[in-house]
């Protein structure tokens, strides 16, 4: 082959072979749950369309098309099959005859066929119905899995709930029968679900020490229904029909994933004797498909293969010209290689052969579709990138710097999010936007330095206003201490900022030195105070009646101190304190919260006194 193949349309493939399709040998493990059981041999199943006309062939078609039997895409493909097969023929008899009469082989042509269009287009018609068909049950699937994954994690917030596992044992039970009902279920989840729906259940039993009269009853039914299903297993051996074995033998399977577990003593044990009767059954369904033709398999594993590495480039389509004219080589020699190899099993060689061709046109449709779209998209930002540039440059007249910053920081952003605009004008325009930009950081940079001269004086002054704090003789006299502290907060509320890092730690100084001086405040007023009760008391003390009075009076102070207390800490969980705002209010409520605990305190002294 010479020529350059340019498209998939110019590699001409071979059409899918004619007559049915044949199974696979099936190899996995039977014990694995989710798997599909092998078909029934098609031909044994289906009519010979071999054997029909392409009249009874066109209306077999016509029929599954108008009934919308999506489910029969075999027959579809073995009816289109047989149809161009007879039509070869037709040809190839033509074309000797044409030979025969003195004809020229070069000029012959074949006579149309009023049928072939049809077909074609029936088939068309059967893949979209059938596509519809295969998304809608995709989508049931999806719902149900979803359905019974909702379960599952019930069934494992049951399990895990040790202390209510009496209690929720009905609810347990429900939820199991509700997980088993039937339900068609994506085959790539079914295995990974029912075995974490058997963990699950396993560790319901095992670890959170169920009730054992109710654990023993359920592991004796699931004793004696897997008994059965055991002996079930055992009798397939003797099946004529290994097909219809090997089906009735994944019914058995699906029937023990969804029994219960049974005593620990008997999980292994059983399992392995179930496993053993299903390898009999196995192992004869693998011998009845050995006659299968090796060079089949091996041209399948090839060709799909080859579907994969186009899959491969498609699925990842390159985003450079370049990359496209490598990956366009690619699919090329991958079409070559495809006319290479021979046919696979009549059971997937159409199938393939739509998958590849569908394949390699999907690739070149979106080669076409980049280079166009490049091209505008490259115009397109072009032109939005030299509008941020304008933007940009605008901004020098913008006297808020903050503002500038921040709009040329949007614009960084914006700018990042658009795509090339070509190696031509990449750099310029890059260059532009970027001098632009710069011009904004430096005015901000310049702006900066001034006013942190300015935070640094304030924050010198506020550090002499803590030091004047920390000079108070905190033993004057509150009528001649409180004016000069006033003095001094008002002195540090009127000072500006500070630089932002030291802003928090010297507030928190300023605080506590606050605190410290209206402490000794009120230390200094309880000591007054309790002096004052005990005289009160030393005069009442033989007045029986005064003081029971007194005992009261303190008894409903505590009460309401104590309302007071639990509505503060209530109040507290109102407050936002990432917020400055909510921070200083949260600080407040704290203070308060300490002086109706010291005034709790200094009653319970008083009631102590009294005895």
């Amino acid at each position: 082959m010479t020529d350059e193949v340019k498209n998939v349309s110019e590699v001409e493939l071979p059409e899918p072979t004619t007559g049915v399709e044949t199974d696979n040998v099936a190899t996995a493990e039977v014990e694995t749950v989710g798997v599909d059981a092998p078909e029934v041999e098609y031909e044994e199943r289906k009519p010979r369309f071999s054997e029909m006309s392409k009249s009874e062939l066109l209306e077999a078609l016509r029929t599954i098309v108008e009934e919308s039997r999506a489910t029969e895409h075999h027959e579809a493909q073995a009816i289109k099959g047989a149809y161009f097969a007879i039509r070869n023929k037709e040809t190839l008899a033509e074309l000797e005859k044409h030979i025969a009469d003195g004809g020229n082989p070069e000029e012959f042509v074949s006579t149309p066929d009023e049928g072939e269009a049809e077909v074609r287009d029936l088939f068309a018609r059967f893949r979209d119905i059938r596509a519809a068909w295969l998304e809608e049950d995709q989508k049931n699937r999806q719902a149900n899995l979803d359905a019974k994954q909702a379960i599952l994690n019930q069934i494992k917030e049951i399990a895990a709930d040790i202390d209510n596992v009496n209690v929720n044992f009905q609810k347990f039970q429900d939820l199991q029968k509700q997980f088993k009902e039937k339900a068609d279920l994506p085959e790539t989840a079914v295995t990974a679900l029912w075995k974490e729906f058997q963990t699950s259940v396993e560790l319901f039993y095992d670890q959170l020490k169920m009730n054992k009269e109710l654990r023993d009853l359920d592991f004796k039914k699931n004793l004696e229904a897997k008994r059965q299903l055991v002996e079930q297993a055992k009798e397939l051996a003797d099946c004529a029909d290994v097909v219809d074995a090997i089906n009735k033998l994944m019914i058995l399977h699906n029937e023990w994933r969804e029994t219960g577990p049974v005593a620990k003593e008997f999980r292994e044990p059983l399992w392995e004797e179930f496993r053993e009767a299903s390898s009999v059954v196995r192992k004869r369904h693998q011998e009845y498909f050995e006659g299968r033709k090796a060079s089949e398999m091996a041209n399948e594993e090839a060709k799909t293969k080859l579907c994969e590495d186009v899959e491969a480039i498609v699925a990842v389509l390159p985003d450079t010209f370049n990359a496209w004219d490598e990956a366009t080589k690619k699919v090329i020699d991958i079409q070559i290689q495809w006319k290479q190899i021979g046919f696979a099993s009549r059971k997937n060689n159409a199938t393939l052969y739509t998958r590849f061709r569908n394949l390699c046109d999907d690739f070149f449709k979106a080669k076409a579709d980049y280079f166009h779209r490049v091209k505008d998209e490259y115009a397109d930002n072009l032109k939005k990138k030299i509008e941020l540039c304008e933007k940009a440059e605008a901004l020098a007249a913008e006297e808020r710097i903050n503002v500038a910053v921040e709009a040329v920081q949007k614009m960084r952003e914006e700018w990042k999010q658009i795509g090339s605009a070509g190696r031509r004008h990449s750099d310029e325009v890059w260059n532009r936007f970027t001098a632009a930009c710069n011009a904004v950081f430096e005015r901000r940079k310049t702006e900066n330095g001034e006013r942190r001269k300015e935070e640094n004086a304030n924050l010198e002054a506020k550090r002499e206003v803590l030091e004047g704090l920390k000079a108070l003789d905190l033993e004057l006299d509150r009528k001649e201490l409180l004016p000069l502290v006033r003095q001094l907060q008002d002195k540090w509320n009127g000072i500006g900022h500070v630089p932002f890092k030291l802003k928090d730690q010297l507030r928190a100084e300023y605080r506590e030195i606050c605190d410290k001086i209206y402490n000794s405040f009120g230390a200094k007023e309880n000591r007054n105070n309790m002096r004052r009760f005990e005289q009160k008391m030393e005069d009442i003390k033989d007045d029986s009646s005064k003081v029971k009075r007194e005992k009261d009076i303190l008894l409903r102070q505590l009460e309401a101190k104590k309302n007071d207390l639990k509505t503060y800490h209530n109040n507290m969980g109102f407050f936002n304190v990432k917020s400055s705002a909510g921070n200083s209010m949260l600080k407040d409520l704290e203070r308060k919260i300490k002086l109706i605990e010291q005034d709790i305190e200094q009653i319970q002294q008083k009631l102590n006194m009294l005895g």
